[in-house]
């Protein structure tokens, strides 16, 4: 099982990098430009792109390379959906197995996969309102970066 994600450098710093690790001196910082839907996606994967895309704009966390993860999302917003249908008409179980045990039908274990990935691609965009916890929101005005506010409030006097 993988170990935790790394944490943004800015909440180290707010957290007061407790670990003493050494900090990343150039980050990576995408652009923050609106990635295009890809045309891959189904009609109700497309429908929740759309609905998503202004509000994660407004939010400030959506970049151009954010594109895939949002589609991941939407995709598997449509899987939830579709079967969640399918499972409330046949049932998430079938028959008796050898073993006198009902089987679980197929669908029931994608509908879990599917809200799953859901929530996990959810979480990388702050999707989520314990997710929103993690996520920083930019400025729109342009005011000081983070690191620069966590820095100025730390500046020990002599």
């Amino acid at each position: 099982m993988p170990g935790p994600k790394p944490k943004p450098t800015a909440l180290k710093l707010v957290e007061g990098n407790r670990g003493h690790q050494k900090l990343p001196a150039n980050e990576p910082k995408p652009r923050p430009i609106t990635p295009e839907k890809p045309p891959y996606l189904g009609k109700i994967a497309a429908k929740r792109w759309d609905a998503l895309l202004p509000e994660l704009e407004t939010a400030g966390v959506l970049t151009v390379v954010d594109g895939d993860i949002l589609a991941c999302y939407c995709t598997a917003y449509q899987d939830v959906c579709e079967l969640t249908k399918d499972v409330a008409e046949h049932g998430r179980t079938y028959g008796i197995g050898t073993n006198g045990a009902q089987s679980t039908r197929p669908e029931a274990v994608l509908l879990q996969k599917a809200k799953d990935d859901l929530r996990r691609f959810g979480a990388e965009l702050g999707i989520g309102a314990a997710s929103r916890t993690k996520v920083e929101v930019k400025k729109a005005d342009g005011g000081p970066k983070a690191i620069e506010q966590v820095l100025s409030k730390t500046k020990r006097t002599r």
